[in-house]
């Protein structure tokens, strides 16, 4: 399978950068925009509700990040697309989880100098999605006007997805879903990791993460490579709940850990996510003190629990299917050595490939 493609991005203004991504990307977010209007018209979901539902979220954004929501623009600006078809992009995660059903996406978490064999930090996550954004995932290398770099992958128009940069702080993110989710208001996912993943400390990125308003709930696996220092964050419209490393490792799939009454994940998938949550930090466990990026890689192959497995193929046939599920990436970053490892769709099938900011 061929790798993602680069897009990188270096320009002084958040507008600026967006245009570049978006002529660089343009063929790629028409067809992802495409997707999602064929997706939720399939759901009974008019476009011209998908995409009013998408712009109620800008006026939290403009309030809290105007800068990141200049960037959005530029990108429609740069692809010729509509900006409210851009929005949709950036709010599917919100927009795919409330009202309609979600699915159990994503296993994630981070290793510690503890319990690595070169006393290094790793962060890692298979992306688990539909098989029809496979082929417009991009890799993003953002060169920001203070020096900031920073890698990440994501849907071909939406700012970013998870990654790190080169003041060593890191994101991964997964799907938790909450009964107290509900429709648009507060800073969707997209523009709160854009937002993270140009922070220059630990503290600054976890108080966006657990400061701002949300509408639907989210995982995220914060890291700072610099610091030696992970959290896992639960994070609801009423709060966050924090899950901090034992022995040096936290890993993460799709339920509410810390307060299981939050929990109103898809139906059916509870025993699938907290087998592949237990298994991740299972298989660390056992290499502990001889954790590798390697080994890392190893165990995101793996089948136990098949289909529903950490290396997922629920659902991996179709490439145009926007229904089934299969992990479209996975990312292991080593911020020891300020690199990060992607391979495109199963790991069990595919090479990483080595990417330095």
């Amino acid at each position: 399978m061929k790798e993602f493609d680069v897009i990188v991005i270096d320009a002084s203004t958040p507008f600026e950068r967006g245009v570049q991504y978006g002529k660089a990307a343009a063929d790629r977010i028409k067809a992802g925009i495409a997707n999602y209007r064929a997706y939720f018209e399939g759901k009974g979901q008019p476009w011209e509700v998908t995409t009013k539902l998408a712009m109620a979220f800008v006026p939290d954004i403009e309030e809290a990040m105007p800068e990141v929501l200049e960037e959005a623009k530029g990108v429609a600006e740069g692809a010729g697309v509509p900006f409210d078809g851009l929005m949709v992009l950036n709010t599917r995660y919100e927009l795919t989880n409330y009202p309609i059903q979600p699915v159990a996406e994503c296993t994630t978490g981070a290793i510690l100098s503890e319990a690595t064999k070169n006393h290094g930090t790793i962060m890692v996550k298979n992306w688990d999605y539909r098989p029809g954004v496979l082929d417009k995932i991009v890799l993003l290398h953002i060169i920001e006007e203070d020096g900031t770099r920073i890698f990440g992958l994501t849907e071909a128009g939406q700012l970013l997805r998870e990654g790190y940069n080169n003041h060593g702080i890191g994101l991964c993110n997964n799907m938790i879903a909450s009964k107290y989710d509900g429709p648009g208001g507060g800073i969707p996912v997209c523009f709160l990791r854009r937002k993270v993943l140009a922070c220059k400390t630990y503290d600054e990125a976890f108080n966006w993460i657990t400061g701002i308003k949300r509408s639907v709930s989210n995982n995220s696996v914060l890291v700072s490579g610099a610091e030696d220092k992970a959290v896992d964050i639960e994070a609801s419209p009423v709060g966050c709940d924090l899950i901090h490393p034992v022995g040096g490792i936290v890993t993460h799939a799709n339920h509410f850990s810390v307060d299981p009454s939050k929990d109103k994940g898809p139906t059916g998938v509870l025993s699938s996510t907290r087998n592949r949550q237990v298994r991740l930090a299972s298989l660390l466990y056992h290499d502990y003190g001889n954790i590798t990026v390697e080994s890392i890689m190893e165990c995101m192959k793996d089948h136990e629990f098949y289909p529903s497995s950490i290396c997922n193929h629920a659902n991996s046939g179709d490439p145009a299917d926007m229904n089934g599920l299969m992990t479209v990436a996975s990312i292991v970053v080593d911020f020891q050595n300020q690199c990060a490892y992607v391979c495109k769709g199963n790991p069990c099938e595919g090479t990483y490939k080595k990417y330095d900011i």
